[in-house]
């Protein structure tokens, strides 16, 4: 005659409790290797920032500029001819402004 099948003594499956101290453990080291690769990023990237200010403000000025400046302050600083035919000239700016200030000072006081 037939028998039964038989059953087998544990199931297929794991009948057991999760490891609870096992995956609190894995989750704090999951979030600590996190905190460490934020960290991590956030210091290059101000190492990063840091080193973009500096190439772009604080860098020695090149000589082109350095010229430039020179000559910018040579002619506000100095007496000259715009035109010579028309007999408009240049003064120094600290001048000019002076003599800005006494005429609105004495219209002021018309």
């Amino acid at each position: 005659m037939s028998e039964a099948p038989a059953t087998p003594a544990q199931p297929g499956y794991d009948t057991g409790e999760p490891r609870a101290r096992l995956i609190a453990l894995f989750g704090l080291l999951t979030l600590a290797f996190l905190a460490i690769v934020i960290l991590g990023l956030q210091a290059y990237v101000d190492y990063a920032l840091q080193r973009q200010v500096f190439v772009r403000q604080l860098e020695p000025v090149s000589q082109d500029l350095r010229e430039l400046r020179a000559r910018e302050d040579a002619e506000l600083n100095s007496y000259g001819y715009r035109d010579r035919e028309k007999g408009v000239v240049r003064i120094p700016i600290r001048q000019a402004m002076e003599l800005v200030i006494r005429e609105k000072g004495g219209q002021d006081a018309r």
